[in-house]
């Protein structure tokens, strides 16, 4: 200890003699540790552990999965997790959630809010309690008995400043009073973007469907059940449903993921890819500082050789100038910790508030003990990084050579700078080749026709709460009177409405039948995507009708049905046909489900940029 502390001493003095060099390298390495320190926060707060569940490793996601299909992951129906949670031998528990959008009311401004439906065991399945008040009880899953909420916390927080007598008070949501029964604990992220959950009222209609898959399911694993394990129970028990409805299950499996794994599917891979381009760019910063180290070196030949000559060791003279390079990364590791808390500040302000929601983890991003283990550790391993060939090149010099006035600079330093640079060269062509493809892939993405013109376009989301607008005619009445208020508005050239807007993340799909075409077998049946929507629609977004006509105000409920089609669907059933007249029809009862006549066929709309394109009707 007494020699380490010695060395340091000496070491603070030789920096201090040259403080262009100890200035240049800290800044140099301090960038580069921020970086990494940067990127390794993001990783380990959204990859690690996004998720505040306790058992972490026990909790699963459970997918519907039609691999002849290429689908492995699908929503799940109310009858298949039913049968699920009834007939499984390895899970602990099972719960499920839907996504709920609900009309904040009854405290001022009104919002329009995020919420989950879930079944009443769900925050039992997580392992989570409420911050105040309680779960829900088993009999809140009956209607009638569904009319409580437990809150998000930042809800809580921002619209009800954190009252502590919240609970048994009644908020409207969707013009319905609910009770508030708890509030969810500040960590508490999952499902992501989350403000409110309410029980899912289950109905024996709805416990008996297995067509509307709509339903997420997780579960917690049994003590020392394995996830192979799991798979192979619930695939026996598809396979069982498989064959007792043939109808709705044929080709239907089961797919278990661990729940951080299938959380962050997402954006971990550009994690994975960001946190290896730093590191890069931390290689790259450690060759600059070895050559000048390297150069740094030459200048204090003689007084190594003096010091050799006086009868001190290689490794002493190679452990004296590894202790200055180590502490030249570690004042570098210090300084970018502070431009990294900046840095992660800069990501806070740059991330939208709603898209930062929807990664669980994002709240817990900083610099807390882990990051900043990493960063000592990444501090101590650069200073050795680029210190050691340096150092070892300093420690062996000719005596007779380097005591001299003029000493010159041996043939293995320049071979020793000759290949830090090449090695600067390589990391940095990599880095740019990677940074290449990167910016064609980003501008083959802006290039990419999407099918509709969003120039001067602006889009708003607005859902009817159910207990005004119960039925069909006072909706399509709400909708005509917004639409024509719009519609005079200065500077508005066209309105429309649609469920589903182009590249929104949602959808829905049905199953549906080609007049002419037999019907399908179960498990490839037609399905298709559908959007539900006014006139004026195709003309406000800037779709092309290809052939045949748009809607117009005389295809009114009591009309006869008709659809548009995309040019998918056109050629995928209709090919090298006219597919206007064409009829298709959903399945089921022929007199709930009559044919509806083909008028029109419109361009192909992406949903998702890096997609295939789907069969699409408008209805």
């Amino acid at each position: 200890m007494e020699t380490l502390l010695k060395d340091v001493r000496y070491g603070i003095r030789s920096l201090l003699k040259q403080p262009a060099f100890t200035a240049i390298a800290v800044i140099t390495l301090a960038l580069g540790i921020a970086g990494n320190t940067v990127i390794f926060s993001a990783v380990n707060s959204l990859l690690v552990k996004p998720l505040a569940f306790p058992e972490l490793d026990r909790m699963v996601a459970i997918w519907e999965a039609r691999l002849s299909q290429g689908v492995e992951r699908n929503e799940v129906t109310m009858a298949d997790y039913l049968d699920w949670r009834k007939q499984n031998q390895t899970f602990e528990q099972m719960g499920l959630y839907r996504w709920w959008s609900a009309n904040l009311t009854g405290v001022e401004p009104p919002e329009r809010i995020q919420g989950f439906l879930v079944s009443t065991n769900f925050l039992d399945v997580t392992g989570v309690k409420p911050f105040i008040g309680r779960a829900f009880s088993a009999e809140e899953d009956q209607p009638g008995k569904d009319a409580v909420v437990i809150l998000n916390y930042g809800l809580w927080q921002r619209r009800f400043g954190g009252d502590a007598n919240i609970v048994n008070k009644t908020v409207s949501l969707n013009g319905v009073k609910r009770t508030i029964i708890g509030v969810l604990p500040k960590e508490f992220n999952y499902p992501s973007g989350m403000d409110v959950m309410a029980p899912l009222a289950l109905t024996p209609e709805l416990a008996s469907n297995r067509d509307n898959h709509t339903y997420y399911v997780l579960g917690r694993l049994k003590q020392n059940v394995s996830l192979p394990l799991a798979q192979t129970d619930l695939s026996t028990i598809a396979a069982r449903l498989e064959k007792d409805y043939p109808q709705a299950n044929t080709g239907h499996g089961v797919v278990v993921y661990p729940i951080v794994e299938d959380t962050v599917r997402f954006y971990a891979r550009a994690l994975w890819v960001l946190m290896g381009a730093v590191g890069f760019v931390l290689l790259i910063a450690c060759a600059n500082v070895a050559n000048l180290t390297l150069a740094r070196s030459s200048t204090r030949q003689r007084e190594i050789a003096l010091r050799l000559a006086l009868g001190a060791s290689r490794s002493r003279i190679i452990r004296q100038l590894l202790t200055e390079s180590v502490m030249v990364a570690l004042i570098g590791g210090a300084l970018g910790v502070l431009i990294a808390y900046w840095g992660i500040d800069a990501m806070r302000a740059a991330n939208p508030g709603e898209a930062a929601k929807f990664a669980p983890g994002w709240e817990h991003l900083g610099i807390n003990f882990p990051v900043l283990v990493f960063t000592l550790g990444v501090s101590v391993l650069s200073g050795a990084l680029f210190g050691l060939a340096p150092a070892w090149q300093a420690s062996k010099p000719d005596l007779n050579d380097a005591l001299k006035e003029g000493g010159r600079t041996t043939s293995s330093s320049h071979r020793l700078r000759n290949g830090l640079v090449i090695c600067e060269v390589a990391l940095a062509l990599m880095l740019l080749v990677s940074a290449g493809l990167l910016l064609r892939s980003f501008l083959s993405l802006l290039n990419t026709d999407p099918g509709f013109n969003s120039t001067n376009l602006l889009t708003m989301k607005l859902v009817l709460p159910a207990a005004k607008y119960k039925d069909d005619q006072a909706r399509a009445a709400f909708y005509s009177e917004l639409l024509n208020r719009i519609r005079v508005l200065p500077g508005v050239e066209s309105v429309a409405a649609v469920n589903y807007l182009p590249l929104g993340g949602s959808n829905s799909s049905d199953i549906f039948l080609i007049e002419g075409l037999p019907e399908p077998p179960p498990g490839q049946e037609f399905i298709g995507r559908y959007r539900v929507c006014t006139p004026d629609y195709f003309q406000t977004m800037g779709i092309p009708i290809l052939k045949g006509r748009a809607f117009t105000e005389q295809d009114k409920v009591d009309a006869p049905r008709v659809v548009i089609v995309n040019e998918t669907l056109a050629q995928r059933y209709w090919p090298n046909q006219d597919p206007i007249n064409k009829r298709m029809r959903f399945t089921g009862p022929l007199e709930k489900n009559p044919w509806i006549q083909v008028v029109g066929v419109v361009k192909d709309v992406k949903h998702a940029l890096s997609l295939p394109m789907s069969s699409d009707y408008y209805l």
